[in-house]
C-alpha cells in the first residue's frame, strides 16, 4: 500500500521548515515561492514519494525535511536516494 501524506501534515512540516508557529502563513509563503516549480502544497493528499520528490526541489535542507517528516508522519524518507 502506498503511504500518503495529508494536507494537514504537509502544512505542519512546512510550518516547521520556516520555524514558525503559524501553518497558514507559512504555507502561503511556501506556495508563493515554490508553486510555479512544484505546484501548490497543502491542498490535497499525495503519496509520500511525491511529497518527498517535490520537497527535494526546494531550497530547504534535506536533513530538516527528513527530520520534520518523520516527526509529523512517523514515516522515514531519504531524499538522497530520489
Amino acid at each position: 500500500m502506498t503511504k500518503t501524506i495529508s494536507p494537514d501534515e504537509q502544512r505542519l512540516i512546512i510550518e516547521k521548515l520556516y520555524y514558525s508557529e503559524d501553518s497558514i502563513t507559512s504555507l502561503k509563503k511556501f506556495n508563493a515561492q515554490y508553486q510555479d516549480e512544484i505546484g501548490r502544497m497543502g491542498e490535497r493528499t499525495m503519496s509520500l514519494y511525491d511529497f518527498a520528490h517535490k520537497m527535494k526541489r526546494t531550497g530547504f535542507k534535506s536533513f530538516d525535511i527528513e527530520r520534520f517528516t518523520l516527526a509529523i508522519t512517523g514515516e522515514k524518507i531519504d531524499l538522497e536516494t530520489l
